[in-house]
């Protein structure tokens, strides 16, 4: 495994990545519409993201799936000072076709800036927020696993940037008959080159999910398995309405389970893309190739074993795909997004299509003072 890493280190150094890997998926982010507030004032949000996503998968790793419904966030932000805010409202999730409500949960998140860095404490700015690459993370999740739990610390820097979080996603009590689950991370970026026009990026992004437990019943087997890619970025702006970014990772997965979650203990994987953003327009040419790779919260389409193969995996995986994306401004923090996208898996020759439509609307209401004290 060593001489891998250090051949496919070697190999990702020669090639370039992109900050929001394939896919811009900023139209997502929690905190998009965010403006700050002076000391003391109140502030009522409500944020809605409707969704139609529908994958026609015929590939012999996956099974494709349809997601139509939206999500409803309503929450009030209150501003403690110029470093401190707290969030507090509610998400439902609900899906046409469904007569029961999907989720519905509490939404709490309180931020804290300190030397340039944000501590978050309860909702994470996470999901595409956190800027993976999608073998080592589905964007299916903004639809149907938006709202992560925990901690996390974020340094947006010029030079340096970084976002390091624990999302836990369940806990146990005394006898439970089932294992906690976290999920952690860190994405860094280390910038030796940024001009107005071009930016030169190095990307580390490592990943680990472990489910386990001292107090529960269960007798699930405890798993902890790693995801770790290592990338260069090449942004070029041309003008205002043209740009290009040309990406490449070496990917890796290592389960340190007992037994083994898929049959093997380590698995590696090669994905490069070139983006290119006219206007409102963004297409990309993504290539995948791997051997018994692995992610437990990545995009099934470029896994050695999904949910159609559970038994079978398919140790080599080479997968080339396009993807059309456009953004329509309707109004005023009304935006409408598109994207069709066709995978072809050179392995066994099978294609899989992709087809997503997004509407966000976001509005808030005028700002009130409110001291509390």
């Amino acid at each position: 495994m060593i001489k891998k890493l250090l051949y496919l280190l070697c190999f990702s150094c020669l090639v370039n990545s992109s900050v929001f890997a394939q896919l811009d998926n900023s139209f997502f982010d929690l905190d998009k519409y965010d403006q700050p507030l002076d000391s003391s004032h109140l502030q009522f949000e409500f944020d809605n993201l409707s969704y139609f996503r529908n994958t026609e998968y015929s590939s012999l790793v996956d099974k494709g799936s349809t997601f139509p419904g939206f999500h409803l966030l309503p929450y009030v932000k209150y501003s403690f000072n110029k470093n401190a805010e707290l969030s507090a409202g509610l998400f439902l999730r609900y899906d046409f076709g469904n007569p029961q409500i999907k989720t519905l949960e509490p939404y709490f998140k309180f931020k804290y800036r300190l030397w340039g860095h944000d501590l978050i404490f309860g909702n994470l700015e996470g999901s595409v927020q956190h800027r993976l690459i999608e073998p080592l993370f589905d964007y299916e999740y903004a639809v149907t696993n938006r709202m992560e739990h925990g901690l996390q610390i974020k340094y947006p820097g010029k030079h340096i940037d970084y976002d390091f979080w624990i999302d836990w996603q369940k806990t146990i009590y005394q006898d439970d008959p089932f294992n906690e689950i976290f999920f952690g991370g860190l994405n860094l970026y280390v910038n030796p080159i940024v001009t107005e026009s071009t930016k030169l990026k190095l990307n580390t992004q490592f990943l680990t999910v472990h489910s386990a437990g001292e107090i529960d019943r269960s007798i699930e087997s405890n798993t902890m398995e790693y995801n770790i890619a290592f990338g260069i970025i090449f942004e070029h702006q041309f003008n205002p309405d043209n740009a290009i970014t040309l990406s490449g990772h070496a990917a890796f997965y290592e389960d340190y389970s007992r037994p083994s979650a898929y049959g093997f203990r380590d698995g590696l994987g090669q994905f490069a893309f070139i983006n290119y953003t006219h206007k409102t327009f963004q297409f990309v040419l993504t290539y995948w190739d791997a051997h018994q790779f692995q992610a437990p919260v990545g995009d099934r389409l470029y896994q050695s074993v999904g949910r159609k193969n559970i038994n079978n995996p398919i140790d080599y995986r080479k997968v080339i795909g396009f993807r059309i994306a456009n953004e329509l401004k309707i109004g005023h923090n009304l935006v409408f997004l598109n994207r069709l996208g066709l995978n072809y898996n050179i392995d066994h020759a099978k294609a899989d299509v992709i087809m997503e439509n997004y509407l966000r609307w976001h509005f808030s209401l005028k700002p009130k003072q409110v001291k509390l004290y």
